[in-house]
């Protein structure tokens, strides 16, 4: 298969970090991206050479990841790491049979669209979710997002089987994404290695994985178990 030409915009330490690990991982070529906020801030490239209102022209959702694919522009969490996994389908990073790939799909839907967007959405831009002004408003907020995680955690904590991996025995895009959100957990101040042991297994697993300690060097990241 050829592949085609890959542009990943991302942001240090973010949901980004997923689909940059995953190229790593199957070794594809990519041209990565480095967006900050700016001053009206609005994401921009580190470098200068992606305005904010060229990048808003590109992805008018503003957010990071962004995915190019030999110029078309894909969104969404779930469907960047369909679209990268598709490009290497003989590492079955997408589940092996009909059922993991269910289940696969089903991981990361929910982990995008409920722990994400709802649980650490309210906790770190409650902003979005009110239309008043006031403190008192926006700890609500932030408080009901923390719930939102904390029960989400748990939630992951179920459902995982026991063992390195969150499906079907092997490596897949679900186990990169708890590890992102293992990330967060901790810099929000969850107690996560001593309520969770079978989520830090899959985390402490992935970790081990030399794209993970690449894409983290890359992005100026801590490696939540050390080297």
């Amino acid at each position: 298969m050829t592949v085609p030409n890959l542009v990943l915009y991302r942001a240090n330490g973010s949901c980004s970090m997923i689909p940059h690990i995953l190229l790593l991982e199957l070794c594809l070529p990519f041209t990565p991206i480095l967006m900050t906020r700016g001053p009206s801030g609005a994401l921009q490239s580190a470098d200068g050479t992606v305005s904010a209102d060229t990048f808003a022209a590109l992805n008018p959702k503003r957010l990071v990841p962004t995915l190019t694919v030999d110029g078309t522009v894909v969104t969404e969490g779930p469907a960047i790491l369909t679209c990268i996994a598709s490009l290497a389908p003989e590492n079955d990073l997408l589940g092996r049979t009909q059922m993991e790939k269910v289940k696969v799909l089903e991981w990361m839907v929910w982990l995008s669209s409920t722990l994400h967007g709802q649980g650490f959405g309210k906790f770190w831009v409650p902003g979005r979710f009110v239309s008043g002004e006031g403190e008192g408003l926006t700890e609500a907020v932030k408080k009901s997002g923390r719930e939102q995680i904390e029960a989400g955690f748990e939630s992951v904590e179920k459902k995982l089987p026991g063992g390195k991996w969150a499906v079907g025995g092997h490596l897949t895009t679900v186990d990169v994404q708890l590890h992102t959100f293992w990330r967060w957990g901790k810099a929000i101040g969850v107690d996560m290695e001593e309520r969770f042991p079978r989520f830090r297994e899959v985390v402490q697993n992935v970790e081990g994985r030399e794209s993970v300690k690449r894409a983290m060097e890359e992005e100026g990241q801590e490696l939540c178990f050390g080297k």
